[in-house]
């Protein structure tokens, strides 16, 4: 008896110290990794300086938290962060937007960013909405106001090339170039308070847009500007947080003005990487080119679609039905947790004899755990990858991580990045190495595309899906 207990209170004691020191590696890894800011406690503003100042001294506090700054970068963010302090009260609400906008960009890093939809708070936005296709911006959306203007090429936003004040803006996200294209500068293009703060148009109340519509002629719209919405910061329908790939989808979004109107037809048959968008996951078995296609959107459960199931039937699809070729579909994963699809992405080429290629589709919306599922089937994929479609929106050596801190009276979010990523090599002696990567190491060399395909304005407007043609194209090809 006594044997046994001195056994078990050994036992006890070893699983208390496991425990123990699990908990102590879970609170070093979170305190290292993902820092909350610290409540902002400042009592009511009553005066525009007051609130812009409270705001400054709060913000203070992201240059700690933000680990992505190179010493000049962090030296000329403080700078402008003292001009700011000294402008106070003077600045409007788009001008000090501006400036918190410019110092969280000079980190230039794609995951140090102010949270685009939290812009609507502060910021009005003409009822016209955009994406950026290879060949330009095209109006894809729009409000009453703005219907006449639907299927336009984006030429001029009063009277200034679009190109030209795109490239303008980009001083306030930096950050990889495409990145910047793809995501943000919708934004910004549809804002007259941004472009005005910024010295670029001469008016805040709305824009002089100028397109050119399918029939190669011009037409011109003075469209006055929806004001800020205040409740936008608190991400209460789909249509606050909506980016632009949202609008390539017919589909009405939830939230959605019902007098908006949209480029292609609401019932338009849409091609397969555009279907259904409110489901990220997708997959499809052409059971007579023994291919089958997966699409992820996201890599973490969204609302209403939880990723694990989607990613046990991916797997037993392959093994039941030993496709020959996988189409694996990222060119719309804009992220979350890299580890729930970590292990298919090892795998994805061994799950079954039977696979001879996958061909993966990306572009620039390819971002965060995208990219990091990218560099995870190349590294795993012993030669049987191919890349297709446009480069992804980071680089091999980035940083992420971290979480995000909202000003107390502007509302701004932005998010600041605590770990260092390297997809091209371990990042072992790296400082700040984010600790889940040593456990996925990866050594790849590029993440441009073997095939570059681009996505036109032309290929939406007729439905065709180019990515897609060529990898069907290069499969093709194989079984010969």
């Amino acid at each position: 008896m006594r044997t046994g207990f001195r056994i078990g209170v050994w036992v006890g004691g070893g699983v208390l110290v496991l425990v123990g020191a699990c908990a102590l590696l879970a609170f070093a890894f979170f305190h290292k990794f993902y820092p909350a800011a610290p409540a902002a406690r400042y009592p009511p503003a009553h005066d525009l300086a007051t609130a812009q100042r409270q705001d400054l001294d709060y913000f203070k506090r992201y240059f700690g938290l933000n680990r992505s700054y190179s010493p000049a970068s962090l030296a000329e963010a403080k700078a402008v962060w003292r001009d700011t302090e000294g402008k106070a009260g003077a600045l409007s609400p788009a001008q000090f937007d501006l400036a918190i906008m410019r110092m969280v960009a000079l980190a230039d890093a794609g995951h140090s960013q102010i949270y685009k939809p939290s812009l609507y708070a502060t910021a009005n936005r003409i009822p016209c909405r955009f994406y950026r296709f290879a060949d330009g911006w095209y109006v894809v959306r729009a409000g009453p106001p703005c219907h006449a203007l639907l299927g336009g090429k984006l030429l001029t936003l009063d009277g200034q090339p679009a190109a030209t004040l795109a490239d303008r803006m980009y001083a306030y996200s930096l950050g990889p170039r495409n990145h910047y294209d793809q995501y943000v500068s919708p934004f910004y293009l549809e804002s007259p308070d941004l472009l005005h703060a910024a010295g670029l148009t001469p008016t805040t109340n709305g824009l002089t847009v100028a397109v050119r519509m399918r029939d190669g002629t011009s037409r011109q719209a003075t469209i006055a500007a929806d004001p800020p919405d205040p409740q936008a910061v608190k991400a209460g329908s789909d249509w606050t947080d909506a980016y632009s790939d949202a609008y390539l989808a017919p589909q009405r979004i939830a939230g959605e003005p019902a007098d908006w109107a949209t480029l292609l037809p609401r019932d338009a048959q849409m091609p397969l990487f555009l279907r259904d968008y409110g489901n990220p996951f997708h997959s499809t078995w052409w059971p007579e080119t023994r291919t089958l296609y997966v699409q992820f959107r996201s890599n973490e459960d969204e609302p209403g679609h939880p990723i694990r199931p989607f990613i046990a039937h991916v797997e037993q699809a392959i093994k039941t039905d030993q496709p020959r070729f996988i189409v694996l579909d990222l060119r719309l994963d804009q992220g979350g947790n890299f580890t729930t699809t970590a292990g298919l992405m090892q795998h994805i080429t061994t799950l079954s004899g039977s696979i001879g290629h996958v061909y993966v589709l990306t572009s620039a919306w390819t971002f965060s755990a995208g990219n990091i599922s990218l560099a995870l089937v190349k590294e795993h994929g012993g030669g049987k990858v191919t890349t297709i479609g446009e480069p992804v929106g980071d680089h091999l050596r980035i940083w992420a991580e971290g979480r995000g801190m909202q000003l107390p009276n502007s509302k701004l979010w932005a998010h600041y990045a605590t770990g260092y990523e390297d997809y091209s090599k371990p990042c072992w002696g790296h400082r700040d190495c984010f600790w889940v990567m040593l456990f996925y190491p990866t050594h790849v060399q590029s993440f441009d595309p073997d095939v570059r395909v681009a996505y036109t304005f032309d290929d939406y407007l007729h439905g065709r899906d180019p990515l897609l043609d060529k990898a069907l194209e290069l499969a093709a090809k194989a079984r010969l």
